[in-house]
């Protein structure tokens, strides 16, 4: 599926394996950009991860902690309205 992030666009990919993350992103300059997800990946934790490499996509510059803290906090909430995979109950 390909993804508009800031006029900027990714191919996203669910795959089988990857090195030792849950997800990746390649960097805004790159030519044929990926955002590369676990498949196995469910419900909050799938979704954190999603949100977790589209905020690398849209903001390449902002510290790790500060992602990693934002994903969960909203993936968190999030499932707490009862969006699950990306999709609302």
């Amino acid at each position: 599926m390909r993804l508009k992030i800031l006029n900027r666009w990714w191919l996203l990919c669910f795959v089988r394996k990857l090195s030792r993350a849950r997800g990746e992103c390649d960097p805004p300059d790159a030519p044929k950009k990926e955002i590369r997800i676990r498949e196995r990946l469910k419900g909050e934790q799938k979704l954190e991860v999603l949100i977790h490499e589209h905020l690398h996509a849209a903001a390449w510059h902002v510290d790790e902690k500060f992602v990693k803290q934002f994903a969960e906090d909203l993936a968190r909430n999030l499932a707490k309205l009862g969006y699950h995979d990306g999709k609302p109950d």
